[in-house]
């Protein structure tokens, strides 16, 4: 195709997705107080389930249903409806139990439906040809904003050892989700303080992990431009 050709395209789709997005904000301003009343009671429906749920049932969904692409957040954030005790210890259960039931799956009968998904999200799987760059690998994965269970499909279908993919895993899970604990847990019971503190944990976290995906980033760099050079 043309550059020409492409340049057009690409200001249609934009024009069309600022028609699009006109139009949707119309709506949104027109049933604003329809939309803000089912807003609430969605919310007052998922309080009433969050309050009345069993702790086994609410973190076994959180080891079982992660395995596929559902979002981890919301369990983070709605564990801190139970007392911090059993918060603590349904987090420190369910990731390793999440992390080994995708390991096995994706090394097993899932290994094809991964494959397709990860050519979807247009990631590629290198192989760590060492034990140091199977670390680094992991610990890159881990930091470059990858969803959580893309993340939990690369590493196996890289080769990654079990211990080595549990080890290197869980300490950069268990740590956001305790912080997001934090987050719920003050906000159903309007504790700033707590709320404070588990953004500012995250906002850290986030710091922390650019800083380690730059510098990693470069030590591979160096590392391809040294192997080209030899």
């Amino acid at each position: 195709m043309e550059k020409r050709s492409v340049q057009r395209l690409l200001a249609s789709l934009v024009v069309a997705a600022l028609i699009l997005g006109a139009v949707l904000a119309f709506f949104a301003w027109e049933y604003r107080a329809e939309l803000a009343t089912g807003y609430a009671q969605a919310r007052a429906a998922a309080d009433v389930w969050l309050r009345h749920v069993s702790p086994l049932v609410f973190f076994t969904l959180m080891a079982v249903l992660p395995v596929v692409p559902v979002p981890v957040s919301p369990f983070y954030l709605g564990c801190g409806i139970f007392p911090l005790p059993v918060a603590l210890a349904g987090i420190l259960i369910a990731i390793p139990v999440n992390f080994a039931i995708t390991y096995w799956l994706v090394k097993t009968l899932m290994k094809p439906l991964a494959e397709r998904l990860l050519a979807r999200a247009g990631k590629t799987i290198p192989r760590p040809s060492s034990d140091r760059n199977e670390v680094l690998f992991c610990i890159l994965i881990r930091v470059c904003g990858t969803p959580y269970t893309l993340q939990n499909y690369i590493i196996p279908l890289a080769g990654v050892r079990f211990r080595r993919y549990m080890i290197l895993g869980l300490p950069f899970q268990y740590i956001p989700a305790i912080a997001m604990m934090l987050v719920g847990d003050s906000l159903l019971k309007g504790e700033a303080g707590k709320a404070i503190l588990g953004i500012g944990i995250l906002v850290a976290i986030g710091i922390l992990a650019k800083f380690t995906k730059d510098k990693l980033t470069k030590r591979k760099m160096a590392q391809a431009e040294a192997a080209q050079d030899a």
